[in-house]
């Protein structure tokens, strides 16, 4: 009995206070609800976000660690380049620029008419030009011109000097002989001038040019052949050069001292033996055709020592000493050189295009350097 009083008291305590009771029941709701949407939702993105947090500071320090890096690698770099570009201008302002190379030649008039000698050659060589930047054009040319002068001997030696004091590094003077002839007066001076140019020179190094040296009364002794003593061995390069002139003139005797003047200095050198084997079969056919039997004969023993299979040499040989009513028509063995073309060498031995193909067994019109070919 006294529970159910009790129990009716509390329902009429809860119909008396219904909204104050329906009002606490949803706030202690809300508070449970937010606990769990706090423990469900806010505190694991606070984490996450502590975490990201964490992860970012890392990388923005990684990261200014590596720009840090960067600008040091950056500064570095540039420095390098800078100091790169101040050598290169430093080794480009050696050179010539063209204006000076063309004005250090006008000189050369200046000083023969100072010192009363008649330049009369000058003529400008073939030489390999530099090498290229990129493709595009090349750090430096070379012009190598020869000079033929005549004179007195005191003369040309104060002309000479001129020459050595107006020059520098990027002229150089090689080859210089000075021959004198039958008469005092009609000395011979010839000499190679190489003059360096660069189309990156500012020409500030050498700007000036120096000034010749004062024209004074010449008071050297006369010398039968004033030859300077060489100050260093020719570059094979400059060496192989020089063969194309005597090659082309078919002076033999010159072309094979200079193919044995290059052969100790570069015995790996390709095709030096087949143009020295060429060079003497070519001076053996020369001395036979001049009568010299005996020394066309030593010129293709000596092409045979070099190629003991040679079949120009042995018929050379072979040429000498066969009946006249038996002797075959007079050839010649042609090492094609650097630019040679067959109607090039046709044209210089008076023969044609096609009588060289069939000579040699062609059939295009392809040759290339150190190719021997026989010339009907």
């Amino acid at each position: 009995m006294d529970f159910e009083l009790d129990f009716e008291a509390i329902l009429d305590y809860l119909r008396e206070n219904l909204f104050t009771v329906l009002a606490i029941a949803i706030m202690v709701l809300l508070v449970v609800g937010y606990l769990v949407f706090a423990l469900r939702t806010l505190v694991p993105r606070w984490q996450q976000r502590t975490e990201l947090a964490a992860a970012s500071a890392t990388v923005n320090a990684a990261y200014g660690d590596r720009t840090t890096q960067q600008q040091a690698i950056a500064g570095q770099l540039s420095q390098q380049i800078e100091t790169a570009q101040v050598a290169f201008d430093e080794t480009a302002n050696r050179f010539l620029t063209e204006a000076q190379a063309a004005a250090f030649l006008d000189s050369l008039y200046d000083s023969a008419a100072q010192t009363a000698v008649v330049i009369t050659d000058l003529q400008a060589q073939a030489v390999p030009q530099g090498a290229a930047v990129g493709g595009e054009k090349p750090v430096y040319d070379t012009r190598l011109f020869r000079l033929e002068v005549t004179g007195t001997l005191p003369q040309l030696n104060q002309f000479v000097g001129r020459i050595e004091q107006m020059a520098v590094p990027s002229v150089n003077l090689r080859n210089l002989v000075i021959t004198s002839g039958a008469d005092e007066n009609a000395a011979l001076l010839t000499l190679d001038l190489l003059l360096y140019t660069s189309p990156f020179s500012t020409g500030e190094s050498v700007a000036q040019l120096p000034d010749p040296l004062p024209t004074t009364e010449a008071t050297a002794v006369p010398q039968p052949t004033a030859t300077p003593a060489p100050t260093a061995t020719p570059a094979v390069s400059d060496l192989l050069i020089q063969l194309d002139l005597p090659w082309a003139a078919e002076n033999w005797p010159e072309v094979i001292r200079l193919i044995e003047e290059i052969g100790p200095q570069a015995p790996a050198e390709l095709g030096l033996a087949e143009k020295l084997y060429a060079a003497r079969v070519n001076y053996g056919y020369q001395l036979a055709a001049q009568g010299d039997i005996s020394g066309a004969a030593d010129q293709f023993e000596a092409a045979l020592a070099i190629f003991p299979q040679g079949t120009e040499a042995e018929a050379g040989l072979q040429s000498l000493f066969a009946p006249a009513s038996t002797a075959t028509p007079e050839t010649t063995l042609y090492v094609v050189q650097r630019g040679d073309t067959l109607f090039s060498i046709a044209r210089r031995f008076n023969s044609t295009v096609d009588a060289v193909k069939a000579a040699n067994g062609l059939v295009g019109n392809n040759i290339s350097p150190g190719q021997q070919l026989i010339i009907p």
